[in-house]
């Protein structure tokens, strides 16, 4: 066979669509371009590439395709590329090699905020738990009116401001003049503030020490956002796959995805929409898994939020394979070797190297703006001491608060003692 097509020149049709294919003047590369010049080494035809501008290619009313689609059923060009999903209308008009990559459709979303609920003070203890320090603390000061104190004492004291201020871990030095059912009433007390003041901090500690993020990392998350309106569903016009929304489907996602999808006539607009994070709505991109990742590391890990691989983040699986229009002579030889070449790992290995090339690429643009942006004058530091402003005010404010009730406290208590006294 290898015969046959031997010196022959096969006119390949593609679309630039990292981790795929990615090929202009200077640079080739991408896991099917890889594919393909290994089947080339082995059966030693040429290649000569015809690029489509991003259009797979869609059925036409009159039977005939565009895009990639179009250059193979006009034979136009004998193998498209591009990472080009297999589906019934395709195959059905056009042959397919053996799939050579699994994917998958799923999305990809901004990056969500930190989010901090309103009610987060009152998260560690159940409403039973409050209930109870709530009635404890109003029962300090009814059990204060049984305590009868001698004529000649001149200390009021109040176990309700008393337990108050070990509650707030503040120290009480007068706890000797205090009775013994007081003093029994305040050291259970304390031993119970131990165990809820432990929890308590602990749980503070955890919650802000531990970014609570509102994730939308599930289909049916991405469904109910779109339900609630708080969410944009973008996918290209010229895919497949746009059609396929388009259709009445039973499955509940993909409806509820679809009443809200917003068609973009190139997937770097959605993917600017999502990066450039300044948009008072949010945005999910739909597209294949490797798609989104690859983006993910072309624009860095702080660009995109893609969910983790799982068929509950999947709205369904992707076989991608090469439309052909090659005799029937090749089909099988192409095949036999396809299953090989992915058997042995051989793709994966290109994947990775992919990858490493594409993160490699992202860390020296980053590394070089950085450098650009020191050598500016109006440098953005972040975080820095100016921002610690606010907090000292705030910090000042409850300062003179606490100095006030200090004052009304101490003439409250003089005027009390006068009064006993007269």
């Amino acid at each position: 066979m290898k015969s046959l097509i031997l010196n022959r020149t096969l006119t390949i049709a593609y679309t630039n669509a990292l981790p795929y294919s990615k090929i202009d003047n200077n640079h080739q590369t991408g896991i099917e371009y890889e594919l393909l010049k290994t089947l080339s080494e082995i059966f030693q035809f040429k290649m000569i590439f015809i690029d489509c501008k991003d259009d797979y290619g869609i059925r036409q009313p009159d039977g005939n395709w565009t895009g990639i689609m179009g250059k193979i059923f006009n034979n136009e060009a004998n193998i498209g590329i591009g990472g080009i999903v297999v589906t019934f209308n395709r195959i059905s008009a056009i042959k397919f090699l053996y799939p050579h990559w699994l994917d998958s459709l799923t999305f990809g979303t901004t990056i969500p905020h930190n989010h901090v609920p309103l009610d987060i003070y009152f998260q560690p203890f159940t409403p039973i738990v409050w209930l109870c320090l709530f009635i404890s603390l109003i029962l300090f000061p009814v059990l204060n009116l049984y305590q009868q104190y001698e004529q000649n004492n001149n200390y009021a004291f109040n176990l309700l401001w008393i337990n108050l201020s070990l509650l707030l871990r503040q120290p009480y030095y007068s706890r000797i003049r205090l009775t013994l059912s007081q003093k029994i009433t305040i050291i259970t007390w304390m031993l119970s503030l131990i165990i809820l003041t432990n929890i308590y901090s602990s749980y503070l500690c955890a919650r802000f020490a531990i970014k609570n993020y509102n994730v939308i990392d599930t289909c049916d998350k991405l469904a109910d956002a779109c339900d609630n309106n708080e969410i944009i569903p973008l996918l290209e016009e010229k895919t497949v796959v746009f059609s396929l929304f388009k259709t009445d489907s039973s499955i509940r996602s993909i409806r509820s995805v679809a009443q809200k999808l917003r068609g973009i006539s190139h997937r770097s607009e959605g993917e600017q929409l999502i990066t450039v994070q300044k948009h008072k709505e949010q945005y999910a991109l739909i597209s294949s898994f490797e798609r989104i990742q690859t983006s993910q590391l072309l624009f860095g890990s702080e660009s995109f939020y893609l969910p983790p691989a799982s068929s509950e983040s999947s709205f369904f699986p992707l076989l991608v394979g090469f439309p052909i229009q090659l005799p029937d002579d090749f089909i099988q030889p192409f095949e036999i070797w396809i299953m090989r070449i992915t058997s042995s790992g051989l793709m994966e290995c290109w994947k990775n190297r992919i990858t490493m090339t594409i993160r490699e690429s992202f860390i020296e643009r980053r590394n070089t703006k950085q450098f650009d942006s020191s050598m500016k004058t109006n440098i953005d530091e972040g975080f820095n001491l100016s921002h610690f402003d606010r907090l000292a005010n705030i910090f000042l404010s409850f300062i003179l608060i606490s100095i006030i009730i200090f004052i009304i406290e101490l003439l409250f208590y003089r005027f009390k003692i006068l009064y006993k006294l007269l």
